[in-house]
């Protein structure tokens, strides 16, 4: 028996694939679990219509996520920190950080899941962020991470001279 599935499954495929199985697993699992329809012809259009206005919005969301992307690698963020000796941060940049200020400076809304920050930021210095704004595309930025008191250290060595 042909079928559509209204709900991915892991074993059959994705919703909206048609499928061929038996007739008792269809009866008896498939279709009283709202897993899938039965295949007749006017289910088949509606299915395909589907497909191609899903798959025309995924191609919409791409390219806004490509623009973004192109938008993202030219820009350069700058965060203050508090810093030890040897340019050593106390803690660590995290993603919340990096996300509120590509909120502050450059006005542009991520979710901090999209965030990748390759090894961990705890020295002043610029440093490679990712984002991955769309399974296939993602862009990179740099961030540059400064003391936020260089003015203290000027002061403390003029003091000692």
């Amino acid at each position: 028996m042909k079928v559509i599935l209204t709900k991915d499954h892991h074993e059959l495929g994705i919703n909206g694939s048609l499928v061929n199985v038996s007739e008792g697993y269809a009866r008896n699992y498939l279709l009283p679990n709202n897993l899938a329809v039965r295949a007749t012809a006017n289910v088949e259009k509606h299915y395909e219509d589907r497909k191609k206005a899903r798959a025309k919005k995924e191609a919409a969301i791409r390219e806004n996520a490509q623009t973004l992307a192109a938008k993202i690698e030219t820009l350069t963020l700058e965060a203050t920190a508090k810093v030890g000796e040897e340019g050593r941060l106390y803690g660590t940049i995290t993603t919340k950080e990096v996300m509120e200020l590509l909120v502050a400076q450059h006005q542009i809304e991520v979710n901090r899941k999209q965030i990748e920050i390759p090894s961990p930021i705890k020295v002043v210095g610029v440093h490679k962020v990712n984002i991955k704004l769309h399974p296939e595309v993602s862009a990179s930025l740099k961030l540059n991470v400064q003391s936020d008191a260089p003015e203290e250290e000027s002061l403390d060595e003029t003091a000692d001279a």
